[in-house]
């Protein structure tokens, strides 16, 4: 029976991803799974806007690795962006915002209203108080982006297989995983991760678990 360390179900972003970051942690036997082509899911319907600002400094640092990881994948533009107040309050909240994020060292501006239209030519400054300017965000292609974490993963020791249902996880009568069953026949492991996107809770079912889902 073909085995792994770990199975990763669902190839768009968020599945090249953890099997990338498994592999490059020292997971050198991870399977990732995707029943159709690569980004074939929720990740080609993605915008694909990367930014830093967040009210969380723990969630600051996770996005500025993104973009360092996509920049070093060669998959990034760095453009910039924009967030706006349309009220004092909002204002405020923002420059709280702008503090958190130098005080983890991120490029991060206040910025007046006419400064926000020069950047932006196409709104005006009728109700705005402002804006952040965080000149190191940008965008990247989706697909492009997820090849480019597939790819790395391989270089890595990832396998990486299209095309190939889930069709069952089995579980042990402790209620651990033994496997998973594909229509090219089962994987032998102790480690699922269902990235699934939208079919997460189906493939999350079929091992008794229970995932909150919630379309956006």
């Amino acid at each position: 029976m073909e085995r792994a360390r770990a199975v990763v179900v669902g190839g768009g972003i968020t599945g090249a991803s953890v099997a990338y970051h498994l592999a490059k942690a020292g997971w050198r036997d991870v399977v990732l799974l995707e029943k159709d082509e690569l980004t074939s899911g929720s990740t080609c319907h993605a915008a694909g806007l990367v930014t830093q600002f967040n009210p969380s400094p723990t969630m600051m640092r996770f996005r500025r690795y993104s973009i360092e990881l996509y920049q070093e994948l060669g998959v990034f533009e760095t453009v910039g962006s924009l967030r706006f107040a349309s009220s004092q309050d909002h204002m405020m909240e923002l420059q709280r915002g702008v503090s958190r994020a130098r005080g983890i060292g991120l490029d991060a501006e206040l910025i007046s209203a006419t400064e926000a239209v020069r950047l932006m030519p196409a709104i005006t400054t009728e109700s705005l108080y402002g804006a952040v300017w965080m000149p190191g965000d940008g965008h990247l292609d989706p697909h492009t982006a997820t090849q480019a974490l597939a790819a790395a993963a391989r270089e890595l020791g990832a396998r990486v297989n299209t095309n190939r249902r889930v069709t069952g996880i089995s579980i042990s009568g402790s209620n651990a995983v033994e496997s998973v069953n594909t229509d090219a026949g089962p994987i032998e492991t102790e480690v699922v991760v269902v990235a699934g996107g939208i079919w997460g809770p189906q493939i999350a079912a079929m091992a008794g678990a229970f995932v909150v889902s919630t379309p956006v």
